[in-house]
């Protein structure tokens, strides 16, 4: 069986609550210079009536440089336990609501604030390994929420007896889920 779009946003509103759920590390891809670029990141709040995926990341990081040239990423989600495998599309773009932006700060325990105060941009090679630094008081400059506004969800269910998989593609027009089966 697999699930109805309501269930898997559903299921992605506990991902984002449960630190242990599987779908709460999340398979972030955009698009580099050199080609495809993907990496890990932490589902931080899942918003189904806006169809949004919120993350949260260092504006210095190289996801935000490849999304300010392409703003398409594409998502993957595993969960071991299910077999089911869910990759999502669509659109990303930092919060510019200050308020909610400080909202996200303020639920982000004082020493997880380090992540955003490094010296160094992300990715930057350490002249010595034992110089990178960190100040709190640009942490808060570097911290960007980003949003991810969804617009196709792709739904793959491993079983011993049947694959099944659907698509749920978002229709501006008709405002509602577009769904499908496919060929596994």
């Amino acid at each position: 069986m697999t699930l109805s779009v309501d269930e898997t946003w559903q299921t992605l509103v506990r991902a984002s609550v449960d630190r242990r759920h599987p779908w709460r590390v999340v398979g972030f891809c955009t698009a580099s210079e050199q080609g495809p670029a993907a990496r890990s990141v932490i589902l931080r709040k899942v918003l189904p009536a806006q169809r949004q995926l919120v993350f949260f990341t260092d504006s210095r990081s190289e996801k935000m440089q490849h999304i300010a040239r392409c703003e398409q990423v594409a998502l993957l989600f595993w969960n071991p336990q299910h077999n089911l495998q869910l990759r999502a599309t669509g659109l990303a773009a930092a919060e510019q609501d200050p308020a909610r932006i400080e909202s996200y700060w303020q639920s982000i325990p004082d020493h997880a604030r380090r992540d955003y105060g490094s010296t160094d941009a992300p990715g930057v090679v350490l002249a010595d390994p034992g110089q990178g630094g960190y100040d709190l008081a640009v942490a808060r400059r570097h911290f960007v929420v980003l949003n991810v506004v969804v617009d196709l969800i792709d739904s793959l269910k491993l079983a011993r007896d049947e694959h099944m998989r659907q698509r749920f593609e978002w229709s501006a027009s008709t405002q509602v889920w577009q769904q499908a089966r496919l060929v596994p």
